[in-house]
C-alpha cells in the first residue's frame, strides 16, 4: 500500500476549517468593521507573501466590487515602494500569514502600524510574531498543519477575507447580502466538490504526470486559485508552473506551447467565451489541456480531459471550490513522483532563508 501523507488529510479538512473560521471569526469582522468606520479609514491594503498572497488575490474581486473603500493586494516585500502614498492613518492595512513568522510580514505589519495605519494580522498562530504586531488579530481556525505546503489554512484565509470584504460593503447592499449567503454555503459545496473530483482526478494522473510544463489560469476568484496552485505545484512537486489571469495567457507564453505543455483552464459561465478561444489555440499548437468547469458548460469537445465540479458558483466567491481540484493535483502529482509532499527537500533552505534568527515555524517548534 502506497504511504498516505498528512496534506491529503488537511486537504479533505479544507471545508471544516473554512467553517469554523467563518464562525469563531465573526463577532471579530464585525467589531473591525465598526472600527473602519468609526476612524473613517479611506482604504484598504491586503498583504501576504506566496499562498498568502494568493488568498488576498482570490479575496480581492469581492473587495473591488462591493467594498466601500479602494482596495489594494500587495506583496508585503513591496511595502516600501508604496509606503509613502498608501500607508499611513487613513489605511486598514490587513497582513496575511498562517505562520506569523516571516520576516517580510512581520516588518509590513510593523511598519504600517508605525505609520499610523491599523494594523491587523490574520494568522493561524495566537503567540506568533505576526500576531504581536498588530492592532487586531483575525485568528484562523485550521489546527495544527505539520506540513510545508499549506492547504487548509489557505482556505481559511482566502474565505475570512471574503467575509471582510463582504463586511466592507455599503449597509443594505443586496448584492454584498446575496454573495455572503454564497460565502456560506461554500463548505458544503467544497465537500461535495472534493468528493467528485477526487477519483476523477486519481484515473487522470498517468496522462497529466508527463508533461513538463503546467499554466493554470483563471478569472475573478479563480485568478487567485491559478497563482496558488503554481505555488504549490513547483514547491511540492517540482513541476514548472505558471499562474494566470486567463485574459493574459493569450500574451506571451503561448509561444513556446508544445506537447510538453499542461494547459488547465479554470473555467466558469463568466469566462467561458474566453475560456473557449483559448482551448482552441491550445489545440492548434499541439499542447494538452486539462479544464476544471462548473456543472452544465459545454466545452464543445475542445478538451483533452474535463474535471466537472458538481455544481455551479458565483465568479467571486467560487474559487472556493475550485481550490482543492488544485490541492488534490499537487498532492498526486507529487506522490506520482515519488516525493514526499509534507516535508519537500527544499524546505529546510526555504525556512532559513526567511524566518528571523531563533524563530521557526509553528508545528516544528521543539521538533
Amino acid at each position: 500500500m502506497s504511504q498516505i501523507y498528512h496534506m491529503i488529510g488537511y486537504i479533505h479538512e479544507g471545508p471544516s476549517a473554512l467553517q469554523r473560521t467563518l464562525d469563531e471569526n465573526e463577532a471579530a469582522v464585525q467589531s473591525l468593521i465598526e472600527t473602519v468606520r468609526r476612524r473613517k479609514l479611506r482604504r484598504v491594503i491586503l498583504s501576504g507573501v506566496g499562498s498568502s498572497y494568493t488568498a488576498a488575490v482570490m479575496a480581492a474581486p469581492l473587495f473591488h466590487n462591493l467594498s466601500a473603500l479602494p482596495t489594494i493586494v500587495l506583496h508585503s516585500t513591496d511595502h516600501g515602494h508604496y509606503a509613502s502614498r498608501l500607508i499611513d492613518e487613513h489605511a486598514l492595512v490587513v497582513v496575511v500569514s498562517r505562520s506569523g513568522e516571516r520576516d517580510w510580514v512581520v516588518n509590513a505589519l510593523r511598519q504600517a502600524v508605525e505609520r499610523g495605519a491599523y494594523g491587523v494580522a490574520m494568522t493561524g498562530v495566537a503567540d506568533s510574531l505576526l500576531a504581536q504586531q498588530g492592532q487586531l488579530t483575525l485568528l484562523t481556525s485550521e489546527g495544527p498543519e505539520i506540513t510545508f505546503p499549506k492547504t487548509k489554512s489557505v482556505v481559511t484565509c482566502a474565505g475570512l477575507l471574503m467575509r471582510l470584504a463582504l463586511g466592507l460593503a455599503e449597509p443594505g447592499d443586496r448584492e454584498a447580502a446575496r454573495r455572503l449567503e454564497a460565502l456560506r454555503e461554500m463548505p458544503g459545496r467544497m465537500q461535495r466538490a472534493l468528493e467528485k473530483i477526487e477519483p476523477e482526478l486519481q484515473g487522470l494522473m498517468p496522462r497529466l504526470t508527463p508533461h513538463s510544463v503546467v499554466w493554470v489560469a483563471g478569472t475573478g476568484s479563480n485568478h487567485g486559485v491559478a497563482l496558488e496552485a503554481a505555488v504549490k505545484l513547483q514547491e511540492t512537486a517540482y513541476v514548472v508552473t505558471l499562474g494566470e489571469n486567463t485574459g493574459n495567457v493569450f500574451h506571451g507564453a503561448l509561444g513556446p506551447l508544445n506537447q510538453d505543455w499542461l494547459i488547465v483552464p479554470l473555467i466558469s459561465a463568466a469566462d467561458l467565451g474566453l475560456s473557449k478561444q483559448l482551448l482552441e489555440l491550445v489545440r492548434k499548437f499541439g499542447a494538452h489541456s486539462l479544464c476544471v468547469v462548473e456543472s452544465g458548460l459545454d466545452l464543445g469537445g475542445l478538451a483533452d480531459h474535463t474535471l466537472t465540479l458538481p455544481e455551479t458558483y458565483d465568479p467571486w466567491v467560487g474559487g472556493l471550490a475550485y481550490l482543492p481540484p488544485m490541492q488534490l493535483l499537487t498532492y498526486y502529482w507529487t506522490v506520482a513522483r515519488g516525493l514526499n509532499p509534507d516535508s519537500p527537500s527544499i524546505m529546510r533552505d526555504m525556512l532559513d532563508a526567511f524566518l528571523p534568527p531563533g524563530r521557526e515555524e509553528p508545528e516544528l517548534r521543539g521538533r
